[in-house]
Order: C-alpha cells, then structure tokens, then sequence
C-alpha cells in the first residue's frame, strides 16, 4: 500500500490537514539515528521533536494542506514549552501544542489531544485526507472513525516500530525514514 509522496497520484483536489504524534516520532527517529549524520534539511532536538521543512506543502499538485499540527512534551517549566513551541513555528508548523513532561508521569496529553483534534475537524469535514505521522497500533481506532466520517486517512511512519495494523487501517502510507528524514539530497525528490 506504499504510495507515492506525499500523496498518492490519483486524489485530486483535497483539503488534507497533518497530525504528527512528534513525541513518539522523534523518539523513533532518535533509535533509527544511531550512528548516522543529521542530515541538512532536518531539525531534530531528541525525544522531543524532529521535522524537515520539506514536509510543509501548503499546496500540492493534488490536495492543498490547510493546517499541521504537531504534538509533543518537553520537561522544564513554561519556558522550555515555549522554546520548543517557537522552534516548531520557525519550522513551518502552523499548530504546535506543547504539553508539561513530568518525570514522576510522563505526558498524558499528546495521544489524546491528536485523536480529540483529528476527530473534530473530520466530523466537521474540515479536511478531505488526515494526514496521520505515526506508527502506534493505538490509532487503529481513531482511524476507523475518521473514515466511518467519510474522511481518507494517510499515514506517514517511520519503519522502525510500525504497527502493521495501523498500516492496514489507513488508506495510503509513506515511508518518511527512507524518503525524507534519512535520504541524503531529499530536496531533489520534492517539490
């Protein structure tokens, strides 16, 4: 079901809106990253957030990209929640929601916030595609409902970790470990 980036050829005028679960992917990408270089275009502060600015298509041949949102937690007090925030928006993410990382707990509101927020702009059918960045089989719900809305639902992971139901689930996914975040010279594949 691999398709091609980021949105498969034959979808054709649709309103997509981008839900990255940025805790967990840069968790991931931190394992996958062992050894390897940074590359340019990617911008990574470990288990908090990783992005590349090539990942930010407002308008695409195909779909135009109304919003990106992008969840994760950080330790410290109001003013590291408020760096990491800055540095998203810098990114070109529109949406950053930067939730308190306790030690004693962890962070309880990324996971439920993307689905809460997902959820509502499908069944107000502000989007065509969600566009899920994830890899957790905790989603397989979350992605069931949306496209009982009528919505299409597109997954982009990294390999690493992967829930093949969750990959089932959607109705496109995307590789972002071997096409963006890991591809040396990524910026000739993309628009």
């Amino acid at each position: 079901m691999q398709s091609t980036y980021p949105f498969p050829p034959h979808i054709k005028n649709c309103r997509a809106m981008v839900f990255v679960d940025g805790e967990n992917l840069s968790m991931r990408f931190g394992s996958m990253l062992r050894g390897r270089s940074l590359l340019p275009h990617v911008t990574h502060q470990q288990d908090v957030f990783v992005w590349s600015q090539l990942l930010n298509m407002e308008h695409h041949a195909s779909c135009e990209v109304l919003r990106q949102y992008y969840y994760t937690s950080v330790g410290g007090d109001e003013t590291a929640r408020a760096a990491v925030h800055e540095s998203l928006r810098a990114l070109g993410i529109e949406a950053p929601r930067v939730f308190p990382k306790r030690k004693d707990r962890g962070s309880k509101r990324v996971d439920i916030s993307l689905a809460v927020d997902m959820l509502s702009h499908g069944y107000r059918r502000n989007y065509d595609m969600a566009v899920l960045v994830a890899g957790d089989e905790d989603y397989v719900p979350l992605v069931e409902a949306v496209a009982s809305a009528g919505c299409r639902v597109a997954l982009w992971f990294l390999e690493d970790g992967l829930s093949l139901a969750l990959e089932r689930a959607v109705d496109h996914s995307y590789d972002l470990g071997s096409g963006v975040l890991f591809r040396e010279n990524a910026e000739r594949y993309f628009p």
